[in-house]
């Protein structure tokens, strides 16, 4: 029975829908903040205006607030394998939606419709871990990513993450070795590092180096 319980739970973090998923992404978020995930983003994202930036699994577009908040002339786009969560952040954005510099979409990282070299800056925030085929996914990370764009991936370390019951079912766990290995492997030059929370969470930044 706990068992089925967290299952049940651990799915709705890769693929968060209805209520229960309204309440794991508002759990995420929280999370996020008060380990300084998104303040890390924030302050290495580096946003230029006219900038065309990329959110790789939005959730309730929580995070996306906080860049509109600064008031610079960006265009964002976020992709999302949830319907439910591109629904919730289109409804809620819908003023930005609206005049065009933001748009939401079901998607998938593994395989997109964006042309080559569309973004400046992509990030996304502790979803790397439903990633199903990393190469894959960093092949079109780095297809879709300007030449010398960055591309920022926060994680919570896989020794953490270990002491979850739920991260039990799926989810992926990595190192930061591990996946600053796979970045590079995939074409990526990892520029910097950042340790969040020691022991926790780290930012992995690289570049697109063509």
């Amino acid at each position: 029975m706990i068992n089925t319980v967290l299952i049940y739970l651990g799915s709705h973090f890769g693929n968060p829908r209805g209520f229960i998923g309204k309440m794991v992404i508002r759990l995420i978020n929280l999370g996020n903040l008060t380990l300084r995930l998104y303040k890390t983003v924030l302050d290495n994202l580096d946003i230029k205006p006219d900038n065309v930036i990329l959110d790789v699994g939005f959730g309730n577009g929580y995070f996306i607030s906080k860049i509109l908040k600064k008031n610079i002339p960006v265009n964002i786009y976020g992709i999302d394998i949830s319907n439910d969560m591109v629904n919730h952040a289109s409804k809620k954005y819908k003023r930005f939606v609206q005049k065009g510099n933001l748009n939401f979409s079901l998607a998938n990282i593994q395989e997109t419709s964006f042309e080559n070299d569309k973004f400046d800056k992509i990030y996304t925030i502790s979803t790397v871990y439903f990633w199903k085929d990393l190469k894959k996914c960093f092949s079109e990370v780095k297809r879709i990513l300007k030449p010398n764009g960055l591309f920022l991936n926060v994680i919570y370390t896989k020794a953490f993450l270990e002491t979850i019951r739920y991260t039990t079912y799926g989810f992926d766990k990595y190192t930061v070795e591990e996946l600053i290995k796979i970045t590079e492997e995939n074409g990526m030059k990892v520029i910097k590092t950042i340790e969040i929370v020691k022991k926790i969470s780290y930012c992995v930044i690289s570049e697109n180096i063509r």
